[in-house]
């Protein structure tokens, strides 16, 4: 009985150093399978992203014109853009248009998913008409805008007429031009961030409407104390996406204006694009590059502490 029992534990501890073996050698292949599909997603990641954001920083430390050898002047790219009055004023011409698209865009987003999300007649042909600017490419949506704001024949301009203005020329007003370019982008912004609410307004259980409204609570008590709190999350995740787009924003400017007139709508990516490819600027232009991304890595950070403190509460 002893020697059987004796016997048996050898077996024991065999299968169990052979299971051991084969589970870890399972592993190591499902490791470098995983690796192995990952890979293409890690090259992509790594060629466009990693390597242009050192090779900007690289860049930014040399003066260089495409068309010369790059020779080094250190950070003198970043102490001329500190004195540059046009890259100051390009940084409050993306602010003035990020805050400008941004706020309008919050409110009315919120306002059209607040309507949809009600029920009446013809609610998705509706719903899938205003949708429709989201899916046209931004390059085709600010063309039909430059026709719409053309002084001879554009819709705007023959309103304008019906109205009593003459001579209506809202991308050669350096006073009406930025106001232009927002409405184009809050026209074509809208229709995405109302989904986003509208998906939110979705998730939020109506028992809590119904016990509002059993407690005589009105429509905008109800929005204010039920909807709107249980809507934060979503609404903090549009409000920093937004932001980070809206200084991103580079189609329009291009297209309709060129930055101009004069500086008016000369953003900071167009400052970048024009330093770069059209003066031949490449070091200066990589130097605004990096003030650039550290601005959207501002933004960034704050958004993280913003759901960290909602997260909390």
């Amino acid at each position: 009985m002893q020697a059987s029992t004796t016997a048996s534990a050898p077996t024991k501890r065999h299968k169990a150093e052979r299971t051991h073996i084969w589970g870890r050698s399972l592993a190591a292949r499902k490791m470098r399978f995983g690796l192995f599909f990952a890979a293409p997603a890690f090259l992509f990641f790594g060629l466009f992203y990693v390597y242009p954001l050192f090779r900007t920083f690289y860049v930014s430390l040399f003066s260089w014109s495409l068309l010369d050898e790059p020779r080094f002047i250190g950070v003198t790219n970043y102490v001329t853009l500190s004195n540059d009055k046009e890259f100051i004023n390009s940084i409050g011409v993306s602010f003035y248009y990020a805050i400008g698209v941004c706020v309008i865009i919050w409110i009315v987003s919120l306002g059209l998913a607040l309507v949809f999300n009600q029920g009446f007649r013809f609610r998705q042909a509706y719903l899938s008409t205003y949708y429709l600017p989201a899916v046209i490419s931004l390059t085709v949506w600010s063309l039909v805008w430059l026709f719409m704001y053309n002084p001879s024949f554009g819709l705007f301009s023959e309103f304008a007429r019906w109205l009593g203005f003459r001579d209506v020329r809202m991308l050669d007003n350096p006073a009406t031009a930025m106001p232009a370019m927002i409405l184009l982008s809050i026209w074509k912004g809208a229709p995405v961030y109302m989904l986003i609410f509208l998906a939110g307004l979705r998730a939020i259980p109506g028992d809590y409407y119904e016990a509002a409204k059993v407690d005589g609570a009105s429509a905008l008590q109800r929005l204010w104390s039920i909807t709107l709190p249980l809507l934060r999350p979503v609404f903090l995740y549009v409000v920093v996406i937004s932001i980070i787009g809206a200084f991103q924003a580079f189609t329009p400017m291009y297209l309709l204006t060129n930055g101009g007139p004069g500086s008016a709508t000369r953003v900071l990516s167009m400052f970048i694009f024009q330093n770069g490819f059209q003066f031949l600027k490449m070091g200066y232009a990589s130097a605004a590059s990096v003030v650039f991304l550290l601005i959207l890595l501002v933004f960034s950070l704050v958004q993280f502490r913003i759901l960290r403190f909602q997260q909390a509460d």
